[in-house]
């Protein structure tokens, strides 16, 4: 099963993990720092070169942000795959998929290649999956207002329908599906009888601090707001019950066995407060994910697929002048110091020789470890006085470190990397399996009508619209799809899992990771298990140039360690002249790997604009932060 961790056991064993970075109030007050995204000038860098080292997001939005301000910059982005988007990718009929054999960064050979086969029936939607981003909450604005600009129309991604499911494997509440509904709202409906039933209790603690004069007034209003909260009866009871005459007092919130309409409904009963409490729901899955900040409604996501995103900037790109080559590997990075260039050496798809670009600037949007090999020796590891600055050098080198000492041991086991571990699973299936049959028509000729009726398995089953259904089982996730609801077929994301559940499934073959998922959907209906079909896997730790889900910089070392690191190589950094002086910064690392909003689109935005910020103001800093986020409570929500 999943490893079983809650919040709260997270934090007991982390004290010093954060959800959210905090800025370091004492360094930024005794520096020039930038107050914000700094706007490029118009012409600031005529006759100026810049290349860009990936086409993920990132250096997209900083191919796009030179252009777009008539920088006068010369833009070319070196892509080493034949796409852009980086981790951004959406999969569609035909497209193929190959993953590497292992997740070494050089000299993995290719692995084995599926071939995406979703059907389209007459009327149907185009299908695809989301293998990488999937959502946008509403609070990245950056990336909400991009797409407005470009045209790019959004729609809404349920991330909580409350009708979908949720399955354990261990405790009194095993082994059965249960409605998300339910469990919410039963939690809800007995907590809120024992703060009525001890409200004078509660408010007289010191901790509260609360008047005593004004005690039993406050008692009173809390009691009500519990009938409110919980849905308590009169007497402050938690009964699901249809109420008295009339239906006008329901206590329904947790749902039905047989819902309302042609027939009068039937209210479920109500989860015992001891089988809930026994169950530890919410330390077998992420139960409580959608009421997390990021989550919470309203989430969007490009019509159409994800990659609607990198599409838009790079045709942007293209339509400002800047050139954009795909499959195009980047082998090293270097620096000629008679003309103060770097000099990018970059493969040639059939042919061994190597092409040759030179620019002045140098963005690398590709994950940090990969320069482990790719920087010369002279710009990431030169006596002093050479190369890069020296708080630069002492930061790649430690996230090379953090990559390479994590790297799995001899005996298989999982350890963490700076790259971190993730995988998703995608099905297509009819959409009745979660949607619901139709609605039967029987004739009874002896009355001269037809009855519509549906089956007595689905009486009190709300159609899942959306949403996502929680499971202890390695899969961890089942996305429903948010779109097209009338289509026949639908894409699943049949699994989305982390760490060690993504280790284990990235090092089965293909074929035994797609049984794992089916075998984790079948605890949810054994025909919803069957029905899927035409599965693809992908985990990003084997991906070719990418080999990883997101930075995880817990792996770096302590908090104030990595975060220091993270502060230096946020600055960029100059190359040391002959002379022995430093030059402005001339290169700087993009992507959501350097940024507040780890494993986000919104993050790698975030890192282009702090860089370009850099290189428009070398005089002011980027602000340090005190504490970076840590990615398993903000991108895995745990």
């Amino acid at each position: 099963m999943t490893e079983s961790i809650s919040r709260a056991e997270y934090l007991q064993e982390n004290p010093k993990a954060r959800a959210w970075a905090a800025l370091d109030d004492a360094t930024n007050a005794q520096m020039a720092i930038t107050p914000g995204a700094i706007r490029l000038e118009p012409g600031s860098f005529e006759g100026k070169r810049a290349l860009i080292l990936g086409a993920g997001v990132g250096g997209l939005t900083t191919a796009y942000e030179l252009l777009a301000h008539e920088t006068g910059m010369d833009v070319t982005v070196l892509e080493a795959q034949n796409r852009t988007g980086g981790r951004c990718l959406s999969l569609r009929t035909g497209d193929t998929l190959t993953e590497d054999k292992c997740s070494k960064l050089f000299g993995s050979e290719p692995g084995e290649t599926q071939t995406v086969r979703f059907k389209q029936p007459v009327g149907d939607s185009t299908p695809y999956l989301n293998a990488g981003p999937g959502r946008i909450p509403s609070s990245h604005k950056r990336l909400l207002n991009y797409l407005r600009d470009f045209g790019v129309e959004v729609e809404i991604y349920v991330m909580n329908s409350m009708s979908n499911l949720v399955y354990m494997q261990e405790g009194p509440l095993k082994d059965t599906p249960l409605i998300y509904r339910q469990l919410d709202h039963n939690v809800r409906g007995w907590i809120a009888q024992m703060v009525y039933e001890n409200a004078d209790k509660l408010l007289g603690s010191k901790n509260l601090a609360v008047d005593k004069s004004d005690q039993s007034d406050l008692a009173d209003k809390l009691r009500k707001l519990m009938i409110s909260f919980g849905e308590l009866d009169e007497e402050g009871r938690y009964a699901p019950t249809p109420g008295t005459e009339g239906f006008e007092n329901a206590i329904s919130r947790a749902g039905f066995d047989v819902l309302p309409g042609v027939k009068a409904g039937k209210i479920a009963e109500a989860i015992k407060l001891e089988d809930l409490l026994g169950s530890e729901f919410w330390k077998q899955t992420r139960f409580y994910q959608p009421a997390d900040f990021l989550w919470q409604q309203a989430i969007f996501q490009p019509v159409g697929g994800m990659d609607q995103v990198q599409h838009a900037f790079a045709r942007k790109v293209a339509e400002l002048g800047g050139d954009i080559h795909l499959n195009s590997p980047v082998q090293s990075i270097d620096w000629d110091e008679e003309t103060k260039e770097f000099v990018v050496l970059v493969a040639q798809v059939g042919t061994d020789e190597l092409i040759e670009y030179r620019a002045d600037y140098c963005f690398s949007n590709m994950a940090m470890p990969f320069l482990s090999k790719i920087l010369s020796e002279k710009l990431r590891e030169g006596p002093a006085g050479t190369g890069f600055d020296e708080p630069f050098k002492d930061g790649i080198a430690a996230v090379f470190a953090a990559q390479d000492r994590s790297r799995e041991g001899p005996d298989g086991t999982y350890r963490d990397k700076f790259l971190a571990c993730t995988s998703k699973v995608g099905w297509q299936a009819d959409r009745v399996l979660w949607q619901g049959e139709e609605i039967t028509h029987q004739h009874y000729s002896e009355k001269n009508f037809d009855a519509q009726d549906v089956s007595d398995e689905e009486e009190g089953v709300v159609p899942i619209f959306g949403g996502i259904s929680w499971t202890s089982h390695p899969i961890m996730q089942i996305w429903y799809p948010s779109n097209a609801y009338h289509d026949q077929k639908g894409v699943l994301t049949g699994a989305y899992n982390f760490t060690e559940n993504a280790f284990k499934a990235g090092n089965m073959p293909v074929a035994e990771r797609l049984d794992l998922a089916r075998e984790g959907a079948s605890l949810f209906n054994q025909k919803f298990g069957a029905g899927l079909h035409d599965g693809v896997a992908i985990a990003w730790q084997k991906m070719p140039y990418i080999k990883g889900g997101w930075a995880y910089w817990q792996a770096v070392g302590k908090p104030d360690v990595a975060a220091g690191h993270f502060n230096r190589l946020s600055q960029g950094t100059g190359v040391y002249e002959a002379s022995g002086s430093m030059s402005d910064p001339v290169f700087f690392v993009v992507g959501d790997q350097l940024s507040s909003l780890p494993g986000w689109q919104e993050g790698a935005i975030a890192a282009a604009l702090n860089a370009l910020s850099r290189m428009a103001r070398p005089d002011l800093q980027i602000p340090h932060l005190e504490r970076l986020p840590d990615t398993r409570l903000i991108v895995e929500g745990i």
